[in-house]
Protein backbone atom coordinates (compact mmCIF):
# COMPACT_ATOMS: atom_id res chain seq x y z
CA UNK A 1 0.00 0.00 0.00
CA UNK A 2 3.07 2.35 0.95
CA UNK A 3 4.77 1.38 -2.23
CA UNK A 4 1.62 2.42 -4.56
CA UNK A 5 0.83 5.72 -2.09
CA UNK A 6 4.59 6.39 -2.85
CA UNK A 7 4.49 5.54 -6.79
CA UNK A 8 1.34 7.38 -7.04
CA UNK A 9 2.91 10.83 -5.58
CA UNK A 10 5.83 10.25 -7.61
CA UNK A 11 3.92 10.30 -10.58
CA UNK A 12 2.29 13.10 -9.20
CA UNK A 13 5.56 14.82 -8.88
CA UNK A 14 6.15 14.31 -12.28
CA UNK A 15 3.61 15.39 -13.72
CA UNK A 16 3.28 18.46 -12.18
CA UNK A 17 7.01 19.59 -12.93
CA UNK A 18 6.56 18.88 -16.50
CA UNK A 19 3.30 20.48 -16.93
CA UNK A 20 4.79 23.60 -15.22
CA UNK A 21 7.77 23.48 -17.49
CA UNK A 22 5.68 23.34 -20.03
CA UNK A 23 4.11 26.18 -19.94
CA UNK A 24 7.27 28.30 -19.30
CA UNK A 25 7.99 27.98 -23.09
CA UNK A 26 7.97 31.08 -25.52
CA UNK A 27 5.40 29.53 -27.69
CA UNK A 28 3.51 28.80 -24.92
CA UNK A 29 3.59 32.20 -23.49
CA UNK A 30 2.75 33.79 -26.64
CA UNK A 31 -0.46 30.84 -26.99
CA UNK A 32 -1.38 32.28 -23.57
CA UNK A 33 -0.98 35.67 -24.30
CA UNK A 34 -3.42 35.29 -27.66
CA UNK A 35 -5.92 33.70 -25.21
CA UNK A 36 -6.30 36.14 -23.02
CA UNK A 37 -7.60 38.28 -25.59
CA UNK A 38 -9.67 35.07 -26.88
CA UNK A 39 -11.24 34.46 -23.82
CA UNK A 40 -11.79 38.67 -22.56
CA UNK A 41 -9.44 38.33 -19.88
CA UNK A 42 -9.94 41.34 -16.67
CA UNK A 43 -6.56 42.83 -18.26
CA UNK A 44 -7.69 42.72 -21.95
CA UNK A 45 -10.87 44.20 -21.09
CA UNK A 46 -9.42 47.08 -19.00
CA UNK A 47 -6.93 48.18 -21.71
CA UNK A 48 -9.92 48.24 -24.32
CA UNK A 49 -11.95 50.47 -21.53
CA UNK A 50 -8.64 53.03 -20.99
CA UNK A 51 -8.54 52.86 -24.99
CA UNK A 52 -12.43 54.09 -25.56
CA UNK A 53 -12.19 56.29 -22.41
CA UNK A 54 -10.03 58.18 -25.11
CA UNK A 55 -12.39 58.36 -27.56
CA UNK A 56 -14.89 60.23 -25.88
CA UNK A 57 -17.40 58.54 -26.50
CA UNK A 58 -21.18 58.63 -25.54
CA UNK A 59 -22.27 55.48 -23.84
CA UNK A 60 -24.07 53.53 -25.79
CA UNK A 61 -21.70 54.08 -28.70
CA UNK A 62 -18.94 53.21 -26.45
CA UNK A 63 -20.94 49.94 -25.56
CA UNK A 64 -21.38 49.65 -29.05
CA UNK A 65 -17.54 49.49 -29.84
CA UNK A 66 -16.31 47.86 -27.38
CA UNK A 67 -18.70 44.78 -28.68
CA UNK A 68 -16.97 44.98 -31.98
CA UNK A 69 -13.25 44.58 -30.66
CA UNK A 70 -14.75 41.77 -28.38
CA UNK A 71 -15.76 39.78 -31.34
CA UNK A 72 -12.68 40.55 -33.03
CA UNK A 73 -10.48 38.71 -29.58
CA UNK A 74 -13.23 36.29 -29.53
CA UNK A 75 -12.94 35.06 -33.19
CA UNK A 76 -9.32 35.45 -33.79
CA UNK A 77 -7.81 32.45 -35.05
CA UNK A 78 -3.77 32.21 -34.50
CA UNK A 79 -1.02 29.66 -35.11
CA UNK A 80 2.58 29.21 -34.11
CA UNK A 81 4.71 29.06 -37.60
CA UNK A 82 8.13 29.41 -35.84
CA UNK A 83 9.76 29.36 -32.52
CA UNK A 84 13.69 30.25 -32.19
CA UNK A 85 15.63 30.43 -29.10
CA UNK A 86 19.25 32.08 -29.20
CA UNK A 87 20.58 32.03 -25.41
CA UNK A 88 17.90 34.31 -23.00
CA UNK A 89 16.00 35.91 -26.00
CA UNK A 90 13.57 34.16 -28.11
CA UNK A 91 11.39 35.15 -31.20
CA UNK A 92 8.19 33.12 -31.68
CA UNK A 93 6.28 33.82 -35.27
CA UNK A 94 2.72 33.58 -35.30
CA UNK A 95 -0.18 34.33 -37.75
CA UNK A 96 -3.17 35.85 -37.15
CA UNK A 97 -6.35 36.13 -38.63
CA UNK A 98 -8.84 39.04 -37.88
CA UNK A 99 -11.40 40.73 -39.29
CA UNK A 100 -9.84 42.82 -41.54
CA UNK A 101 -11.14 46.55 -39.80
CA UNK A 102 -8.28 48.15 -41.66
CA UNK A 103 -10.15 47.86 -45.25
CA UNK A 104 -13.96 48.19 -43.76
CA UNK A 105 -12.52 51.99 -42.32
CA UNK A 106 -11.09 53.06 -45.25
CA UNK A 107 -14.45 52.00 -47.18
CA UNK A 108 -16.56 53.43 -44.40
CA UNK A 109 -14.30 57.14 -44.79
CA UNK A 110 -14.55 56.94 -48.18
CA UNK A 111 -18.60 56.45 -48.21
CA UNK A 112 -19.04 59.50 -45.18
CA UNK A 113 -16.94 61.72 -47.88
CA UNK A 114 -18.66 61.00 -51.09
CA UNK A 115 -22.16 61.32 -49.20
CA UNK A 116 -21.70 64.05 -46.38
CA UNK A 117 -25.28 64.64 -46.88
CA UNK A 118 -26.51 61.75 -45.13
CA UNK A 119 -24.48 62.45 -41.93
CA UNK A 120 -25.72 66.45 -41.57
CA UNK A 121 -28.34 67.16 -38.59
CA UNK A 122 -31.33 69.39 -38.74
CA UNK A 123 -29.42 72.55 -38.95
CA UNK A 124 -27.23 71.09 -41.99
CA UNK A 125 -24.57 70.74 -40.07
CA UNK A 126 -21.67 67.68 -40.19
CA UNK A 127 -22.66 65.17 -36.96
CA UNK A 128 -19.79 63.31 -36.41
CA UNK A 129 -22.72 61.28 -34.21
CA UNK A 130 -24.50 59.74 -37.26
CA UNK A 131 -20.78 59.08 -38.94
CA UNK A 132 -20.01 57.37 -35.90
CA UNK A 133 -23.00 55.48 -35.54
CA UNK A 134 -22.63 54.53 -39.15
CA UNK A 135 -19.38 53.35 -38.79
CA UNK A 136 -19.92 51.10 -35.48
CA UNK A 137 -22.70 49.79 -37.71
CA UNK A 138 -20.45 48.84 -40.71
CA UNK A 139 -17.57 47.55 -38.18
CA UNK A 140 -20.09 45.40 -36.49
CA UNK A 141 -20.86 43.67 -40.43
CA UNK A 142 -17.73 42.79 -40.84
CA UNK A 143 -16.65 39.18 -42.09
CA UNK A 144 -13.73 40.04 -44.62
CA UNK A 145 -10.80 38.64 -42.99
CA UNK A 146 -6.95 39.15 -42.64
CA UNK A 147 -3.93 37.51 -41.92
CA UNK A 148 -0.95 38.88 -40.58
CA UNK A 149 2.57 37.62 -39.16
CA UNK A 150 3.63 38.54 -35.51
CA UNK A 151 6.90 38.14 -34.50
CA UNK A 152 6.80 38.09 -30.82
CA UNK A 153 10.10 38.98 -29.06
CA UNK A 154 10.64 37.36 -25.23
CA UNK A 155 13.18 36.90 -22.66
CA UNK A 156 14.23 34.82 -19.96
CA UNK A 157 14.45 36.21 -16.33
CA UNK A 158 15.21 33.96 -13.36
CA UNK A 159 14.03 30.88 -15.92
CA UNK A 160 11.16 32.84 -16.40
CA UNK A 161 10.14 33.22 -20.39
CA UNK A 162 8.61 36.67 -20.64
CA UNK A 163 6.95 38.29 -23.54
CA UNK A 164 8.10 41.96 -23.81
CA UNK A 165 5.59 44.78 -24.49
CA UNK A 166 3.71 44.34 -27.80
CA UNK A 167 4.51 46.99 -30.49
CA UNK A 168 1.68 49.82 -31.82
CA UNK A 169 1.99 47.69 -34.95
CA UNK A 170 1.79 44.38 -33.21
CA UNK A 171 -1.11 45.76 -31.14
CA UNK A 172 -2.69 46.42 -34.79
CA UNK A 173 -2.45 43.27 -36.35
CA UNK A 174 -4.23 41.83 -33.42
CA UNK A 175 -7.53 44.14 -33.86
CA UNK A 176 -7.38 44.57 -37.11
CA UNK A 177 -6.53 47.84 -38.51
CA UNK A 178 -2.89 47.12 -39.09
CA UNK A 179 -2.71 49.68 -42.60
CA UNK A 180 -1.21 46.55 -45.29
Amino acid sequence: MKKRLWLVGLMLLIFTVGCASMSNTPTARVEEFLRRYQNHSNAVLIELGDFLDTLELDPEVRDDYHQIYLRQYQDMEFEVQDETIEGDQAIVTVVVTVYDYYRANIEINNFIATNPSQFEDAEGNFDPAKAFRHRIDELSRVTNRVEHTIDFSLRRINDEWMLDTPSNNMLEKLHGTFPY
